[in-house]
């Protein structure tokens, strides 16, 4: 697996993910190829809006695949 790139933002939204839970995550991405879950790899992090957006290949085809976290609703701005 190639070196992974998150913005500053983006690595703080992960680093706020419970450890535990992040591997659920990247194995749990829909390919439209596959036409089912699979693992991402070579995924690079991005900040959109407040929520998180991993971008990167399908572990079986290496299409391109995303996954989008939401942390933005974690967030009450009214406090």
């Amino acid at each position: 697996m190639s070196a992974k790139i998150f913005s500053l933002q983006a690595e703080l939204l992960w680093e706020s993910v419970p450890p535990a839970v992040r591997p659920t995550l990247l194995c749990n991405v829909w390919c439209g190829q596959c036409r089912t879950e699979v693992e991402i790899v070579d995924y690079a992090g991005k900040e959109k809006a407040g929520d998180l957006i991993l971008e990167g290949r399908c572990a079986v085809c290496a299409g391109r695949v995303a996954r989008f976290i939401e942390t933005s609703e974690r967030r009450n701005p009214l406090i």
